[in-house]
């Protein structure tokens, strides 16, 4: 049985249609927040036919994906939005079972198997030296003084780099012929809280999958930013939290944007109480986004 069989099989039954078919099939981990205690991390599993990538791998994680029937060496391609633990707390322990679970299992020497990271040339410097560098570097000893590399776990795919007149832009895809998921990243204004635009924000990115299915990862509110990458999108995942102010776009900011837009427009990274206090659907949102023990999101 394939991946895309196994992924999350106790859900096939609870698929949601947005459109006719089933192509592309986009699962949520979780759908809470940083700091949610009631609910997993919102790290999102996409699968179309053979080919998957799952954006961000937070701390918990390996329990999400353990309850969906999967493990972490299941995933064999990773796109990571940003630096904050629910987004990359488990990527220490995806790169190490990729180093030294995957080779006891398929009986191959360390070394010949790297999961596929997609990322860009701006962001995995970062990544390694200020989060990752000190768990992974002196794993094991190479001879000769060398310490272990990132990619001596990982097998970069570098987004190209898109000349635009505006926010810069990342393509990438990954699978063939009709599996193959064409991924565009974009920056997002998420961090420090006192960023005026993604022009002097921290690396932060948003991910349009296919042309058809906007996730914008962290982000304040930005409308310019659902505007250009959501209109002609079939569906909007955005993330909402129940307050004004910080790093992410408020549910009283989302409620301004177009009617048309909000229609198509599914809210996750929720905070506590949020999907107790409020009813999406009543002000014109199409609603909260589930996570794999509700439903998957299918795309024809």
């Amino acid at each position: 049985m394939g991946l895309a069989d196994r992924i999350f099989k106790a859900t096939r039954d609870r698929r949601i249609r947005l459109t006719n078919g089933g192509e592309l099939e986009i699962t949520f981990l979780g759908v809470g927040a940083a700091f949610s205690t009631t609910m997993f991390q919102s790290n999102i599993l996409v699968v179309k036919g053979r080919t998957h990538v799952l954006i961000d791998l937070g701390t918990r994680g390996a329990v999400a994906l353990r309850e969906g029937g999967l493990r972490v060496l299941d995933i064999e391609n990773l796109l990571l939005t940003h630096s904050h633990s629910d987004h990359i707390g488990g990527v220490e322990e995806w790169c190490l079972t990729g180093r030294y679970v995957v080779p006891s299992l398929r009986k191959i020497e360390r070394g010949e198997y790297k999961p596929t990271l997609v990322t860009t040339t701006d962001y995995i410097h970062t990544l390694w030296d200020c989060s990752l560098r000190g768990g992974l570097e002196h794993s094991e000893e190479l001879g000769r003084g060398r310490r272990l590399g990132f990619f001596d776990y990982v097998n970069p795919r570098f987004a190209q780099y898109v000349q635009t007149c505006g926010r810069p832009e990342y393509v990438a895809t990954l699978g063939e012929g009709a599996d193959a998921i064409d991924l565009k990243l974009m920056r997002t204004n998420h961090i420090p809280d006192s960023s005026r635009g993604w022009q002097t924000a921290f690396y932060s990115v948003g991910v349009l999958v296919d042309g058809r299915i906007l996730v914008t990862g962290d982000t304040m509110f930005d409308a310019e930013l659902i505007e250009d990458f959501g209109a002609g999108a079939e569906a909007v995942f955005h993330d909402c939290q129940g307050f004004k102010g910080g790093v992410h776009a408020s549910y009283e900011e989302l409620m301004g944007l177009p009617d048309e837009l909000k229609r198509k427009t599914l809210l996750y990274h929720l905070t506590d109480g949020l999907p107790e206090r409020r009813k999406p659907e009543a002000d014109g949102f199409a609603g909260f986004a589930v996570d794999f023990r509700t439903g998957t999101y299918v795309f024809g």
